[in-house]
């Protein structure tokens, strides 16, 4: 006999696919849930849960059903109200196991559970009834097959699209929003001159926000929101189809994402590789906040506590001063009290004065082990399409494979993007910019600039991403050179190269 309930039921509606998005998936699921309220007395609450176009397979990823178990957890969601769902696959397409600790869950806290396609009607009592434990296992795993043939077949159209962009050939694909598919391939959108905007303030200095906000005030309508945001904005400057690069990859059985080989010269490029790399090159030292023309020091300035320093102004009969104080002073976890004076007319002194080292580049060998481990983890792969059973060992050593390759990918791209931003600086033009396009420019290429109390003077230690450092002091506005890593490192190669030069003599007399 069904335990009473409350009166109150509340439906959790979730499909996977765009397609499904486009259709009327969404409509027939909210409309069952009213059909079911309606003949059963039940008022629907206008608080429904909806994880549209998200996966079941894809457990950590689902925010309201995350929603709706914390809502019943906390007792948001009383005793005795109910959950309509289309069927049970919609909470969990995982198998019979995930399938059934989500429903436990719900249960355990007296809440009802209605599968409409299943004509299941669950209380807690059905925890300890084995035919609704048999219905729920056997749904599960009905679900959790379908799933895994749909996966399948997934996987290999994607290997076949794979093999076919490998050939330069077009093939049928979600494209960025600048990019549109044509009969002979691909080609630029009408959306293109946005794209185009967007790199544009994005190489002026601006940030992800600050861009959303410049296109939102000129009604640029978003992509797939009304707006831009933050969040569209960085991906989209991320994306290496700009420089017309396609990056392959595949979804295995463990649900994860495999990237595979990178195509380059596959689209039409908007920008050259080499401004793409800025990009990425800007964007990994971007801060989120506020930027200002006022302080182009902005997240490199720091205190030798660590905090950041902070510009300060004050006026003393009609006499401006400017000094700048460490952060962390404030609140008592830095002891340095002293205003630092002068700091603003010392930096572009000490930034004409900086000199700037190659960084440690990947040599041939790293790029090589990169072909060699795709060669081996594609040799592997081929073997297991023709296995029924594949062996746990091959999984296990394609994904420790897939793991030293990222690894080494993401070495060798980080250090060309930190040599596309050394590249881009001159020293002589430190001196010569302000503002936002300093600011720009001093975090393609160092990592902090560090100022700390030399007995009556300031020390000012200046760290580049290369790892070398450049030392001056600071006495009463006057700047002295003391140290430089580069500048030794220099000197010690050319004794090196003379003594051996020396040695040759030597051998030759």
């Amino acid at each position: 006999m069904p335990q009473p309930n409350n009166g109150i039921a509340y439906s959790y509606v979730r499909f996977s696919s765009k397609r499904q998005e486009q259709g009327d998936s969404l409509r027939r699921q909210s409309e069952m849930a009213e059909e079911y309220a309606l003949k059963n007395n039940l008022k629907l609450s206008s608080k429904n849960f909806q994880d549209l176009g998200i996966s079941a397979f894809k457990e950590g990823k689902r925010p309201s059903l995350v929603d709706m178990l914390s809502a019943i957890d906390e007792g948001q969601i009383t005793s005795g109200s109910t959950i309509i769902i289309e069927a049970l696959d919609r909470l969990s397409r995982r198998g019979i196991d995930a399938t059934q600790e989500t429903v436990k869950e719900i249960l355990r806290k007296d809440v009802q559970v209605v599968s409409l396609s299943d004509g299941l009607l669950l209380t807690k009592d059905s925890l300890n009834d084995l035919n609704s434990v048999i219905r729920i296992a056997v749904a599960a795993d009905l679900a959790h097959k379908e799933s895994e043939r749909k996966a399948e077949r997934l996987r290999q159209t994607k290997g076949q699209q794979r093999e076919a962009a490998l050939a330069g050939k077009p093939i049928n694909k979600i494209l960025p929003f600048w990019l549109v598919r044509t009969t002979a391939g691909y080609a630029f959108s009408d959306k293109a001159d946005v794209a185009r905007k967007i790199i544009r303030l994005k190489q002026s200095g601006k940030g992800s926000n600050m861009i959303a906000k410049i296109l939102n005030n000129e009604g640029i309508a978003g992509i797939r929101a009304a707006q831009w945001n933050h969040g569209s904005i960085t991906k989209m400057v991320k994306h290496p189809a700009l420089y017309g690069a396609y990056q392959t990859g595949e979804t295995n059985k463990e649900r994860h994402f495999i990237i595979g080989e990178l195509i380059e010269n596959y689209f039409p490029a908007l920008i050259t590789k080499e401004e793409w790399l800025l990009l990425q090159s800007d964007q990994s030292k971007s801060k989120r906040g506020t930027r200002t023309e006022d302080n182009p020091y902005s997240g490199l300035l720091r205190c030798s506590c660590g905090g950041s320093l902070v510009k300060v102004k004050t006026t003393v009969r009609d006499k401006l001063y400017v000094y700048h104080k460490c952060l962390n002073a404030k609140d008592g976890r830095c002891t340095q009290k002293l205003s630092i004076k002068g700091l603003d007319d010392a930096l572009p002194k000490i930034l004409g004065r900086l000199e700037f080292k190659k960084s440690q580049t990947p040599d041939q060998s790293s790029i090589e082990e990169v072909k060699q481990l795709e060669q081996r983890i594609n040799h592997l792969n081929e073997q297991l399409m023709t296995l029924t059973e594949p062996p746990l060992s091959v999984m296990q050593t394609i994904s420790r494979l897939e793991i030293q390759k990222k690894t080494l990918t993401d070495t060798i791209t980080r250090s060309q993007r930190e040599q596309q931003g050394i590249d881009s600086i001159k020293p002589e033009m430190l001196s010569t910019v302000t503002g936002l396009e300093l600011n720009m420019m001093l975090k393609r290429v160092l990592e902090c600039i560090t100022v700390s109390p030399a007995g009556t003077n300031w020390r000012v230690q200046i760290k580049h991403i290369s790892g070398d450092t450049q030392g001056f002091i600071l006495t009463d506005g006057e700047v002295r050179f003391v140290s430089d890593t580069i500048q030794l490192r220099r000197q010690l190669a050319e004794f090196k190269d003379g003594y051996r030069e020396e040695d040759n003599h030597s051998d030759n007399d």
